[in-house]
């Protein structure tokens, strides 16, 4: 018999037996990409199958599920059938630790129920499950993030020139900031040679984009929009502002934080005064 043709029948086989001889092996990770910061809770599932002996003998299987965060040496949760679940490390009072993932034995208690999760769980989760004999693991990545506490869009002027801002405030993760000019046919162009501060503090980000204009760049009522996004999530929001020129007046315009994922606000100046709408 040819070593091809021998090498063919016996790496089948071989992976056959492995297959057959795994006691756990992890199906599904289901682990949220995206969750809002003070969410009432989110479920981190850690599906997993087991041989029916093994099923059948879980105190002779040494069946040991844990999950870590972000790759540490020590898990953040731990649960041993036969065992009350117990939370650890970064994870220590924030579990419902009564939350059942399934009515079997072997499979209850392998989901994290994590109350208000805030920006500093973002990260990777990788949940292992292991017996005497087998190990498997999986891992995926979370993010808890913070929209914005506010978001201002306003400019300043001197004489021939404009300084467009937009400034967004106690925002997680890093944002992005764009600034736009969208003229009376609905084009919109971003603004040349923006500028960045970012601060870090407590968890969070501020960040102000500043952009200095020729006055003659601006069409006579034409538009600034500033746009913020999360990177990884789906979460924007928008500022709008209508441009008339020759005013030496500051125009600004504000938000709070909002429900939805996407908004827009357009300020109007008028002789009279400030109108929102």
């Amino acid at each position: 018999m040819s070593y091809h043709l021998l090498k063919t029948i016996l790496i089948p086989i071989l992976w056959l037996t492995f297959q057959g001889s795994r006691c756990v092996q992890i199906s599904e990770l289901r682990v949220p990409e995206t969750v809002r910061n003070g969410s009432e809770a989110v479920i981190l599932d850690c599906v997993y199958t087991l041989k029916p002996e093994e099923a059948k003998a879980l105190s002779t299987a040494g069946l040991v599920l844990k999950w870590f965060f972000n790759n540490g040496p020590e898990p953040v949760y731990q649960w041993i059938p036969g065992q009350k679940p117990q939370e650890l490390g970064l994870l220590k009072g924030r579990l419902d630790l009564h939350y059942e993932a399934s009515n079997q034995a072997g499979t209850m208690y392998r989901a994290l129920r994590i109350i208000r999760p805030t920006t500093d769980l973002s990260g990777e989760y990788k949940c292992t499950v292991s017996t005497f004999h087998t190990e498997d693991f999986m891992v995926k990545k979370m993010i808890v993030y913070a929209p914005e506490k506010k978001l201002e869009l306003l400019h300043e002027k001197t004489e021939g020139s404009v300084t467009v801002l937009c400034k967004a405030f106690h925002v997680y993760p890093q944002p992005r900031l764009a600034i736009y000019k969208i003229s009376n046919e609905d084009t919109k162009v971003a603004l040349p040679e923006v500028n960045f501060q970012i601060v870090s503090w407590h968890g969070a980000f501020d960040i102000i984009a500043t952009a200095d204009l020729k006055e003659t760049y601006l069409d006579s009522d034409s538009q600034l929009e500033c746009e913020i996004s999360l990177p990884d999530t789906n979460y924007s929001n928008r500022q709008r502002m209508l441009y008339y020129p020759g005013s030496q007046e500051s125009l600004s315009s504000k938000s709070v934080p909002n429900l939805t994922c996407r908004t827009t606000t357009y300020i109007i100046l008028l002789l009279a005064g400030f109108v929102t709408t």
